[in-house]
């Protein structure tokens, strides 16, 4: 406790004092933050992403804005699943994570089989074959997804033969969990994670440049694991750090503005050199606003699932040829909120309440 100087006020020097102590950790100890408002932003960001193939829009600068905001995600889910894995037993920590990732994108296959194909097979004339859209969901049940159409009733739209295109980072998401929770079960890496975490990322980040294939860069499944695992380490780093980084504009805002230029940099050297800047500029971010939207209804991983298969069915019904790219992506973007509120409160709530059951 300060002293109180003789005859003067401490309000002064506790401000100041509160200025010097500001850092990730303390303001990002509590769930009094806007990360959760910044990832449902992030997830809004890779619609408008997605709109440019979906929609068959001309390619304009916001198509980059999917595969950013997917780095994002990667980079905040780093900094909360470091501090969730130091708290939890190993069992704990992997029981949540499977309660949080698993439920909610089954009922998300499940929906896409059941009802939104089904729909779109009824606007192209057609039925389903219930034996195709089981098979969607049991093919793809595990997170790693080998069918991405039911029937080939994606065949008239700008984007054809996939129902949902951003699942595929749901499997890198579960890898970089169990790496993480094994990590740092390592006497070692929790004695001094923030050695072991900057050593993985300093290798993960090699392996960026060894896997990198300029010719077929979406078909190199390592590199892309090796890419989200450098965003989903730094913000592991910026945790193990946390107590030591300041929070400051002066870095923040450079840090966000070096993010936007590095759209235009050679690949893989503009992930690389913006992963740790990123994760810094969005942990601020969910430090210093006051948005507290989705504190209570966390809708983020509701619209991240959801948004692609609504967007297809738009197409299918057509909307991209009345809609503009703006139209379109505020379409889809309202009806997947509806479906991601639903989500959250039949699906995804119910189950995290069982999260205690495993310790």
């Amino acid at each position: 406790m300060t002293a109180r100087p003789p005859g003067g006020s401490t309000r002064g020097d506790r401000s100041t004092e509160g200025c010097q102590r500001a850092t990730l950790g303390s303001r990002l100890s509590s769930h009094a933050n806007a990360l959760n408002a910044i990832r449902l932003l992030l997830a809004a960001a890779v619609i408008l992403g997605h709109t440019v193939p979906v929609g068959g829009y001309p390619e304009s600068a916001w198509q980059n804005a999917s595969g950013t905001a997917v780095n994002g995600f990667f980079a905040i889910s780093g900094y909360l699943i470091a501090g969730s894995r130091m708290r939890l037993s190993l069992r704990a920590f992997l029981w949540r994570r499977a309660l949080r990732l698993y439920p909610a994108f089954w009922v998300s296959l499940a929906i896409t089989a059941a009802v939104i194909a089904p729909v779109s097979a009824l606007l192209s004339g057609e039925t389903v074959v219930p034996g195709s859209a089981l098979a969607y969901v049991v093919a793809n049940a595990t997170l790693y997804i080998t069918q991405w159409d039911i029937q080939h009733l994606l065949t008239g739209v700008p984007y054809p033969d996939v129902w949902n295109g951003s699942l595929w980072t749901l499997w890198y998401e579960a890898a970089a969990y169990i790496a993480a929770g094994l990590l740092l079960t390592l006497p070692w890496a929790r004695r001094r994670p923030l050695a072991w975490i900057s050593l993985a990322f300093v290798i993960v980040s090699l392996l960026q440049f060894a896997t990198f294939d300029p010719v077929d860069l979406s078909a190199t499944k390592l590199f892309q694991g090796f890419r989200l695992g450098g965003f989903f380490l730094a913000g592991m780093l910026l945790w193990a750090a946390r107590n030591r980084v300041p929070l400051r504009w002066w870095l923040a805002v450079p840090s966000l503005l070096l993010t936007y230029a590095s759209q235009t940099w050679p690949e893989p050297f503009g992930w690389f050199a913006v992963a740790i800047p990123f994760a810094y500029g969005l942990l601020w971010l969910g430090a210093v606003l006051p948005v507290r939207l989705g504190s209570v209804n966390d809708l983020s991983y509701g619209t991240y699932i959801y948004a692609f298969p609504v967007q297809q069915l738009l197409a299918v019904a057509g909307a991209h040829t009345v809609l503009g790219y703006w139209g379109f992506a505020t379409v889809a973007l309202l009806v997947t909120l509806v479906l991601a509120w639903l989500s959250w409160h039949l699906v995804e709530k119910p189950t995290l309440r069982l999260k205690s059951a495993v310790r």
